[in-house]
C-alpha cells in the first residue's frame, strides 16, 4: 500500500519561541527545513505566522507512536475526522519537544500550540488500520469507529476481559 500524500502546518504566534516550535516539528518530522526566522524582541510587532511543509514523509512520525506504544491511541485519533480519503489531527507541539506524540482533541486548546496534519490518499482507512496494527489486535480485533474506540470528547471506551471471568 502506498503512501498517502500529508501536509504538516503549523501556526506562529508572537508569543512563541519559533527556535522551539522548530525543533518540535523537527523531532516528528526530520527532513522538515522550517523558513528563517528571528527571535523577538520587545516590543514584540511581529504577525502571526503559518508554516505549511507539503509532502511529508511520515516514517519517523509512524515509528515514535510505535515506540511509545501508542497505536491504537493513534488508529482513534487519527481516524476521528476521517472523511472520504481525508482525515485532519493535530500534536501537540509541547508534547514533541520531548519526543512525544501526545493527539490533541477537536476544540482543545494546547499548551504551547499544535501540528496540524492533514493526510489524503486512496483506501486512506485500510492505510490507517494497517499503518497502526500490533500483535495485540491477534487477540483483541481493532478498527476504525470500532465500539472500543475513543470517545469524540476522549473518554475512553472500557474493555471488559471475558477470559478473567
Amino acid at each position: 500500500m502506498s503512501s498517502p500524500y500529508a501536509v504538516v502546518c503549523t501556526t506562529i504566534r508572537p508569543s512563541d519561541h519559533a527556535a522551539s516550535v522548530a525543533d518540535s516539528l523537527r523531532t516528528l518530522f526530520p527532513e522538515l527545513e522550517p523558513p528563517e526566522f528571528h527571535e523577538n524582541v520587545f516590543p514584540v510587532t511581529e504577525k502571526i505566522v503559518e508554516w505549511e511543509f507539503e509532502d511529508v514523509d511520515l516514517s519517523r512520525f509512524l515509528e515514535r507512536i510505535s515506540e511509545l506504544r501508542i497505536l491504537d491511541t493513534a488508529l482513534d485519533a487519527m481516524g476521528a475526522n476521517l472523511y472520504d480519503n481525508e482525515t485532519i489531527f493535530s500534536l501537540s507541539r509541547q508534547a514533541a519537544l520531548a519526543s512525544k506524540v501526545a493527539f490533541v482533541l477537536n476544540d482543545e486548546k494546547s499548551l504551547g500550540g499544535t501540528i496540524d496534519v492533514t493526510i489524503r490518499g486512496d483506501n486512506l482507512a485500510a492505510w490507517i488500520e494497517e499503518t497502526t496494527w500490533h500483535e495485540g489486535r491477534n487477540e483483541y480485533p481493532r478498527s476504525l469507529s470500532d465500539d472500543w474506540s475513543m470517545h469524540r470528547d476522549g473518554e475512553v471506551s472500557e474493555w471488559i476481559d471475558e477470559k478473567s471471568d
